[in-house]
């Protein structure tokens, strides 16, 4: 691998991100110790990722009584991190097992840094649409439902082209270039001022869609909820609760907090650059890198939380124990999945 050369990248007249980093590297390599953790642990949430998101589509396609509004929301969300698993773990795996990250070349550092940015994009502003859709349940109970779907449709398309167009202008600017410390192509601020530029205006359009305003609009349902909980207490009846928007409440939420949490260590790391001495930095920002991605066990594990998540779960398990142990026919299973044990 290339060794960093200030005097060298700054002397550099390249025609691309790629070019720049083939002769400077932008970044000093990560230690090797960390490079075999990366490995480790991005293994781990590989195969543990693929298992649980791939489970959790099944459960949420498989039973009609899931295919509701907001599980409809998380699958976006579960199918990001799928493709996020399939296409982004295995890249930076094999570079770093081998090393050999120049052969990726200009084309597939830019389709990689493509997919990363649109992820982490898309990733972001589903937290609004999530957010956005239970602020309309807290504060327009009645009026909301009848419109729900149209609104969401429009709003999810809105959301696709905005991630979309984030991930494909570096392309057309040339911004992605492969970032040795962290071991993945994606977009850089060392190539050029423009690249610069657009990413400061991404990361707010990113961070303000779908961190600033879903914090805002939990906040307001959280004084809207006292405020419902006070009627109840003084009244004594529980019946302008809705468990069932409190329990998606609840899984929105934590879906954001478990975004939020597990990014903060990477952003920080940008802050910290000036801050720290080189390998410090290139420790911290590693393990950052690697950790940010631990979502993709924690999204399926909050959502599998959801009561009538769970409820199902059990149920098909249930159904496939009695499968295995010969009691009910494979017909019967695919015509009834919601055969269970329990008994009257």
């Amino acid at each position: 691998m290339a060794e960093w050369n200030g005097s060298v990248c700054g002397a550099v007249n390249a025609t691309s991100c790629w070019n720049k980093t083939l002769t400077c590297a932008l970044d000093s390599p990560s230690p090797r110790i960390l490079s075999i953790l990366q490995v480790l642990v991005l293994s781990l949430y590989f195969v543990f990722g693929l298992g649980l998101n791939g489970f959790l589509v099944f459960v949420v396609l498989w039973y009609e009584e899931l295919r509701r509004r907001e599980f409809a929301l998380v699958l976006q969300v579960i199918a990001a991190d799928l493709i996020s698993v399939i296409f982004v773990f295995p890249v930076i795996v094999i570079t770093r097992l081998t090393g050999l990250w120049s052969l990726l070349g200009p084309t597939w550092c830019s389709l990689l840094g493509f997919v990363q940015v649109f992820l982490i994009s898309f990733r972001y502003t589903s937290m609004f649409l999530l957010a956005f859709d239970r602020l309309n349940v807290v504060f327009f109970p009645f009026a909301y439902p009848s419109h729900s779907n149209k609104i969401m449709i429009s709003l999810t398309a809105v959301v696709w082209v905005l991630s979309l167009l984030l991930a494909i202008i570096p392309l057309g600017i040339q911004c992605y270039g492969f970032q040795v410390s962290i071991g993945i192509c994606t977009m850089t601020i060392t190539c050029s001022s423009a690249c610069r530029f657009y990413r400061y205006i991404s990361d707010s359009v990113v961070y303000t869609s779908g961190a600033l305003l879903p914090f805002i609009f939990y906040s307001l349902m959280f004084l809207k909820s006292r405020q419902m909980n006070n009627r109840i207490t003084a009244i004594g009846s529980d019946s302008l609760v809705d468990e069932s928007n409190k329990r998606a409440r609840r899984t929105f939420l934590l879906l954001f907090v478990s975004l939020i949490g597990c990014t903060v260590p990477l952003i920080t790391s940008l802050f910290l650059m000036p801050l720290l001495n080189s390998q410090i930095y290139l420790i911290y920002s590693g393990i950052s890198a690697t950790l940010v991605y631990t979502f993709v066990l924690l999204d399926p594990l909050v959502i599998l939380k959801h009561q009538d998540v769970r409820r199902c779960t059990l149920k098909l398990l249930r159904t496939l124990k009695m499968r295995f142990r010969g009691m009910l026919p494979a017909a019967d299973v695919h015509s009834n999945p919601s055969v269970s044990l329990e008994t009257d």
